[in-house]
Formats: C-alpha cells, structure tokens, sequence
C-alpha cells in the first residue's frame, strides 16, 4: 500500500516536470519574474549610502516577497492546466487524492527551490551582504519554500475550479502566507546576522507541519468536491 502511494506521488511529480520541461511556463514565469525584479530593485536602492543594518533588514524582505510574487505568478497553474487541458479527471481516477497532492506538492517545491537558488546568492551580490549563517539561510530558505509550496498546491487547488482564479488566489493566500512570510523573513535576517527573537525556527517548522497535515485532509474534499 505504501509502495503504491509513493509510486502514485512519483509518477504524477515526474508528469509534472516533463509537462514543465516541454512547455517552460513555470521556470520561465518565476525565474525571469524573481531576477528581473530583483535586479531592478538592487540598481534603484543599490548598496550605496545603506549600511550593512540596512542592508540586512531590507535583503530578507526583497528576497520573501520576490518569492511570493513569482509563485503567485507561476505554480497557481499546477491545476489550471489539468482544467483547460482536461486531464483532471484522468488524475483522479490513476492516483489518490493524497499522492496527488505529494507530488504536486514536491514539484512546487522542486520549482521553488530551483528559483531560490538564484535569487537568494544573487541577491547577496548585488546587495554587498555577507551571510554570518549559511547554514541557517539554507534552512531559512528549505523551510520557508517548503511552506510556501504546499500551501500554494493547496490553494491552487481551490482556485482552479473557480472563476477569477488570480484575484480568488490573492485572496485566499493573504491571510494564509503572511505567516510563513513573517517567520522566513525573521529567519533569514538571523542568518545574515541579526538578532531576532528565539524560536523563530521551531514555529516555522511547526508551520510547515500544520500546513503539510491540513493540505493532505483538505485537498481529497477540495479535489472530488
């Protein structure tokens, strides 16, 4: 039963990305989003004239909303394009509500992390910041992508059998991300060096398992409604 659940997540994970890898909506929509805004954003306010305080209070931010801004713009289409293309009811009669969920979920985050890894070491260039915890930025930046990709699964999920599917998934992500935003943002600021209050870490990762236990018994009522 196990083997058949993993099997199921698996396959629709690798579905996801040779759909991705032939297409490129996802990786071109985030990646050319996240560096473009945040090149803009480094030649407008640069390092000149912004200490290094500055600096690292401002840095986090830039990063976490660049990274709310493309996944809004890019992995909402996780389900839209099982709509338009009609392939949602082959979904769910070849994989289970959960192992569906799984998978998108990991290739959300397989996505976000590929985005992450561009945008945060660029914009530690850019911005002249030198990372006191690395080790901790990369936990910062797990945690919170992890978070931010299965509650966008989720949501992705509500969102694609409405209409206005932009403006409702603005709407439901507010009150859901702001959290996840306000601790990845402490978080990293940590990581580059500043001091931030304790058990910042924990409720993040608390976060993400509520938000992982709540995606998994809400998506089967979301999916076959």
């Amino acid at each position: 039963m196990r083997s058949t659940w993993i099997a199921e997540a698996a396959a629709v994970f690798a579905k996801d990305w040779r759909c991705e890898l032939r297409a490129k909506h996802a990786i071109a929509t985030l990646g050319l989003f996240a560096v473009t805004s945040l090149i803009v954003a480094s030649l407008a306010l640069g390092p000149v004239g912004i200490d290094t305080a500055e600096r690292v209070a401002f840095a986090p931010v830039l990063i976490w909303l660049i990274l709310l801004f493309a996944t809004a713009a890019g992995l909402p289409r996780a389900f839209v394009h099982e709509e338009e293309t009609h392939t949602a009811t082959a979904l769910r009669l070849s994989a289970s509500p959960s192992a569906l969920f799984a998978g998108k979920a990991a290739y959300s985050f397989s996505v976000l992390a590929a985005v992450e890894a561009v945008v945060a070491p660029l914009a530690a260039a850019l911005l002249q910041i030198d990372v006191a915890r690395p080790g901790l930025l990369a936990g910062a930046l797990a945690l919170g992508g992890f978070g931010l990709a299965v509650a966008s699964t989720l949501l992705a999920a509500i969102v694609a059998q409405g209409r206005g599917r932009t403006t409702l998934f603005a709407a439901l992500a507010f009150p859901v991300l702001v959290p996840l935003l306000a601790l990845a943002v402490a978080l990293t600021r940590a990581a580059l060096g500043a001091e931030v209050a304790a058990g910042i870490l924990a409720q993040l990762v608390l976060y993400d398992a509520t938000v992982t236990v709540a995606g998994l018994m809400l998506f089967p009522a979301v999916w076959n409604p």
